[in-house]
């Protein structure tokens, strides 16, 4: 029998104990495409009677998207995307994500128009509403949605290919084969409507009527200057019919004099209002009417007008440049407008314009690097880059994400360093100060919205923890140990190139850092270490590292670019110790290589493992001492819901919850990614009587009081005010 099977039925006894069962596990993520705003692409905006505005928005990058629904009152946005409900489309298929317009039917069902097909939600039930329409279910081909509205009598009309109608009535499709890019409906004074599909501006084509009464179509035809003084020669944009029925037209005018903007009455008489400025109908991206005559309209310099019946007023620029695709208003005469590069709100009291983007709204990175929870808040920060220039992290507090970057619009925290990026973050228990490493730029905190630079230390952090006396510790990205204690630092050991750093959970002051050839255990006096030289069954460099209870720490060995020799070390700091399990001789791990990454509640040991190409055989995976189980990544980084997302964990952190925890992981290119682990267990339920009430208040203060260790609440290794918090917590929340 081989010594690491041995070594198995060892641990298996001590391990399995505490354990009642297998837990329940759910996924969810956190990326561009699916937080905030959702992608800077932003194709489409409609405001609801009540105020919520719904963005349809995607991340290019990922074909990741679809459309959220932001409550301005709550500064909150809630998201749905095909990252979390795949229905909306896979990421294969292009355009599934990009939404085009956004109406609303008689029933108050919202319809969506995407690059492929359509997409229909019932806000009064939720998500579970959501559905695709496309070739297998519907009259739509699997083709663009350009525009879409609501006739008098509740058929829904569309611009897919031709144009087709959906008619509630009997659930029928209808298409006709001529179409073009907008689509308006126009009520008739005596009942029944008139259908207009026309070009966009600046383009002159076709364009067709619909008559309701006689079910027939009409084409206006001119090519070039076959056309009259007064003929049709596009429309404007998608919403070209008021609130009282007057439709919205480029016309022709004189020969060789610009197209006007004229609107045509529900009793078919033309009138021709002033414009914004000589040519404005070449230069519409946006247009909007609506109320009694008025109107929006957005230009290629991304320039908002607003006509108020008589008069165009300039309400300014909501972005520089183009690429501007929808605008609307609300009730309280807010106007909205997106495209490329996000939305904005204009106040209507202020005239001041808000924007918002995914570089204050969401998580805007899908590399993530280091990330930390804060242990009284139960939020987390995460190092983040948005772009080239556009870096720093970003914070997030359950509902709300924080961007701590220069184009947060006044929605975030100004990022005041010469590096679009970070490298390590830490929320330091003791006073709730974050403490990171702008890449190359040595430690800085952040006390609410106010830097000040930490001296001393390395100027590349790979990962910083704070020891249960206070002290903040790091491990250099190129190597150094050491702490930062009243206002200076001291170096511990010079180390290899830094891996990882721990708290210990039992010794007072003590941290474990694993330093690629170098295993530590230190509060700066004691010092435990150990070489790879010292583990006569390993090789390579120390990969990982999860720590225990008892002076325990577990750490993996590798070699790069060899399936062999591998191994996982259990150490014993106390003792001197360890134990040993090899690859070579059958360990019960899957995958070539694994790298401890955590030790849970539950004594689960928590590893992510691979393998050598071309054997890709990757992913996370748990040890109970008896039981493996394992969540395997896409073998070649492709995507992957309900599951790991990518192999490529760069940090884990455990965050403790009612009835179980939750593993927070950066996962490089697929942004955060989050594994609940439901295990029945109920830490609010203190005295262990099954019950939650205010007897488990009392015993937990006892504990807390007499310094009981079970008064740590939060497993952070001290009992400390903060304890009390998490558990009162848990406590109100119950299980």
């Amino acid at each position: 029998m081989s010594r690491g099977v041995v070594m198995f039925g060892v641990i298996a006894v001590a391990a399995a104990a505490g354990l009642g069962g297998q837990p329940e596990f759910s996924w969810r993520y956190y990326r561009p495409g699916n937080t905030g705003i959702q992608g800077d692409s932003n194709g489409a905006l409609w405001v609801d009677p009540g105020g919520a505005v719904y963005i349809g928005g995607y991340d290019p990058g990922f074909e990741e998207g679809g459309f959220s629904r932001f409550i301005p009152g709550e500064s909150r946005w809630v998201n749905f995307s095909n990252v979390d409900y795949p229905v909306i489309g896979h990421p294969d298929e292009t355009g599934c994500t990009r939404v085009t317009d956004i109406v609303p039917d008689a029933t108050g069902r919202l319809w969506l128009g995407t690059w492929l097909g359509a997409l229909r939600y019932d806000p009064a039930i939720g998500p579970a509403s959501l559905e695709r329409l496309g070739p297998g279910n519907s009259g739509l081909i699997g083709d663009f949605v350009y525009d879409m509205d609501l006739a008098p009598d509740g058929s829904m009309w569309m611009v897919n290919g031709g144009v087709v109608r959906y008619d509630p009535a009997d659930d029928s499709w209808t298409r006709w084969g001529d179409s073009n890019r907008f689509l308006s409906v126009q009520p008739k004074p005596g009942g029944g409507y008139l259908v207009w599909c026309s070009a966009q501006a600046p383009t002159r084509d076709y364009t067709f009527i619909f008559d309701s009464d006689t079910q027939q179509w009409t084409t206006l035809d001119f090519v070039g200057s076959q056309g009259s003084p007064g003929d049709v020669a596009g429309m404007p944009g998608q919403d070209c019919v008021d609130d009282v029925g007057n439709f919205w037209g480029l016309r022709l005018t004189s020969p060789g004099d610009w197209d006007s903007l004229d609107y045509r009455r529900p009793d078919g008489t033309w009138v021709t209002p002033p414009e914004p400025y000589e040519g404005a109908a070449f230069n519409i991206w946006a247009f909007k009417a609506y109320g009694d005559r008025r109107a929006l309209m957005v230009d290629g310099s991304s320039r908002v007008y607003q006509f108020n019946g008589a008069v165009w007023t300039d309400l300014g620029v909501w972005r520089e440049g183009a690429y501007t695709d929808s605008v609307d208003t609300d009730a309280a005469g807010n106007v909205w407008v997106c495209g490329v590069g996000g939305a904005a709100k204009r106040d209507a009291v202020t005239g001041e314009w808000q924007r918002y983007r995914v570089t204050n709204t969401a998580n805007f990175d899908s590399f993530n690097n280091d990330l930390s929870i804060d242990p009284t808040t139960g939020g987390i920060y995460a190092c983040a880059n948005a772009a080239p220039g556009v870096g720093g992290m970003v914070g997030f507090d359950g509902e709300r994400w924080t961007g701590f970057n220069n184009l947060h619009y006044g929605l975030g925290v100004d990022w005041p360093f010469p590096t679009d990026n970070s490298e390590a973050v830490c929320v330091r228990p003791s006073n709730g100060v974050v403490a990171v490493n702008p890449m190359f730029n040595f430690t800085h905190e952040l006390d609410g919205a106010s830097w000040s630079e930490v001296s001393g230390g390395s100027d590349s952090i790979r990962q910083y923890t704070e020891d249960s006396l206070g002290r903040m510790w790091s491990v250099a990205h190129y190597g150094g140990l050491g702490y930062y204690e009243n206002g200076s630092y001291t170096q511990v050991s010079a180390g290899g190139w830094g891996l990882a750093l721990r708290r210990d959970p039992d010794r007072p002051g003590t941290v474990w850092a694993n330093e690629d050839f170098t295993l530590t255990r230190t509060d700066g006096s004691y010092h435990f270490s150990r070489g790879v030289e010292d583990f006569p069954e390993a090789s390579g460099t120390f990969t990982g590292l999860a720590v225990d209870h008892d002076g325990v720490a577990w750490v993996g060995t590798w070699q790069q670019f060899v399936s062999t020799g591998s191994t996982l070390l259990r150490v014993d700091a106390d003792t001197g110790a360890y134990q040993v399990w090899e690859h070579d001789q059958g360990w019960p791990f899957p995958g070539e290589h694994v790298r401890p990454l955590a030790v849970t509640p539950d004594g689960r040991l928590w590893m992510l493992y691979d393998s050598e190409y071309p054997y890709p055989e990757v992913g996370l995976c748990w040890w109970d001492g008896t039981e493996v189980g394992a969540f395997p990544a896409p073998s070649f980084g492709e995507p992957q819901w309900g599951g790991l997302p990518h192999a490529s964990i760069v940090d884990l952190e455990v965050k403790p919850v009612p009835g179980g925890y939750e593993l927070w992981m950066s996962c490089l290119s697929r942004g955060l990614a989050v594994l609940s682990v439901h295990t029945g267990e109920c830490p609010a339920d203190f005295n262990g009587d099954g019950a939650v009430d205010t007897r488990d208040v009392l015993a937990f203060l006892n504990a807390w009081g007499a310094g009981d260790p079970r008064g740590d609440f939060n497993g952070d290794g001290s009992v400390n005010t903060i304890d009390v918090l998490a558990f009162l917590n848990a406590w109100s929340a119950g299980c």
